[in-house]
């Protein structure tokens, strides 16, 4: 998922993306250990994609605590 993509959505949205792709992500470990993966990028784009929702959800939250000082 691109960037411009993430934020755009919630705090709430976010939080489902990354559920959502961490499940992806553990059945996509598994299918590449037992020899079953189609896609071999697929491990890749879903591991950038946690962690660009995590990072946007970060920034959001630090954002919010430096504009209540």
């Amino acid at each position: 998922m691109k960037l411009q993509d993430i934020t755009k959505k919630t705090d709430a949205e976010l939080m489902e993306l990354v559920k959502t792709s961490r499940d992806d992500l553990a059945k996509a470990v598994i299918d590449s250990r037992t020899k079953e993966v189609k896609d071999v990028k697929q491990l890749g784009r879903l591991k950038k994609t946690v962690a660009r929702a995590l990072t946007i959800s970060r920034e959001r939250q630090i954002a919010k605590e430096e504009a209540t000082q």
